[in-house]
């Protein structure tokens, strides 16, 4: 899977790189040979591209959805072992067995696939960029520092806040429960209205909080490739197709960091969520047999 991915990313540096020489070729010289021979060529590597990407995906929903049985089984014989005592909590637990569970891809499978992708995408297009026009390091630099500078702040509330969400998850679910064993209780309607309308404020801040980091970060992103074109136009680069080129690579460049930011915000966010879920498994466990790897009970 991460082979496939990993394949894809550096098979789509040829568009970025063969479209400028493409360019130059009809502008400059009009030499028609040379660009439909590589059209053909960006072409083939789009199509590459594609099926790698394709073949990856593939992998990656099986490769969850055997987490998912894995970790679900475990999360069962946990529940199962709880004592009369924990009994009340039982109503909030089918949460976890769905949201909750569902986070545990992003600190595994998406960490390997998308963290990889956008590791070799953010390198590789550095390298070429630096390789094609040394120059541009200098402008690339002071705005991904500042990406990571402004983004690392606005990370941590989004992170707490995705916390409340799923935990406002789970006490709605016990409410569920709760309400519907005392269903002629004129106030059971009442208290399960309170328990949606804080599900409901936690997810209004949520989606406030992570557009927030979404957009920032990615008008941070665009605005990295547009200063990269305009410092090599003042710096007497004229051919178009260097430009494009350098347009092209530098928006790799910030596309890879960019998602290497949002991995960052993404496995802050579900620090929680996996919480409740080892603490579901480790429930009635010996310290010794604990320290078994995930796949060992099932």
């Amino acid at each position: 899977m991460v082979g496939l991915s990993v394949g894809g990313v550096l098979v789509g540096l040829v568009p970025a790189l063969a479209l400028g020489v493409l360019v130059n070729a009809l502008v400059e010289r009009n030499d028609r040979h040379e660009a439909a021979l590589l059209a053909g060529l960006i072409t083939l590597a789009i199509v590459v591209e594609a099926i790698a990407y394709v073949a990856s995906d593939g992998m990656y929903a099986r490769n969850a959805a055997r987490l998912y049985r894995n970790l679900r089984l475990q999360m069962f014989d946990g529940a199962l072992r709880r004592t009369p005592a924990d009994r009340g909590e039982i109503g909030g637990l089918p949460s976890r067995f769905i949201s909750d569970a569902e986070t545990i891809e992003r600190i595994t499978v998406a960490l390997l696939d998308s963290g990889s992708m956008a590791l070799v995408q953010f390198g590789s297009a550095l390298i070429a960029l630096g390789l094609l026009a040394p120059w541009t390091i200098p402008v690339v630099a002071p705005v991904l520092a500042a990406t990571w500078l402004v983004m690392g702040r606005m990370q941590e509330p989004a992170a707490t806040a995705g916390q409340n969400r799923q935990e406002e998850l789970e006490r709605m679910s016990q409410s569920i429960v709760a309400e519907l064993e005392d269903r002629n209780d004129p106030q059971a309607r009442t208290r399960f209205r309170a328990a949606i309308e804080r599900v409901l404020s936690a997810e209004v801040r949520l989606g406030w909080l992570q557009a927030i980091n979404l957009h920032v970060s990615g008008g941070l992103a665009k605005l990295g490739p547009i200063a990269v074109v305009v410092v090599a136009a003042f710096s007497g680069v004229s051919r178009p197709g260097t430009l494009i080129s350098l347009y092209l690579l530098a928006q790799r460049v910030f596309w890879g960091f960019d998602g290497l930011v949002d991995i960052s915000l993404g496995m802050q966010s579900v620090r929680g969520a996996v919480g409740r879920c080892f603490k579901l498994i480790d429930t009635g466990v010996e310290p010794a047999r604990r320290s078994a790897p995930l796949g060992t009970a099932v």
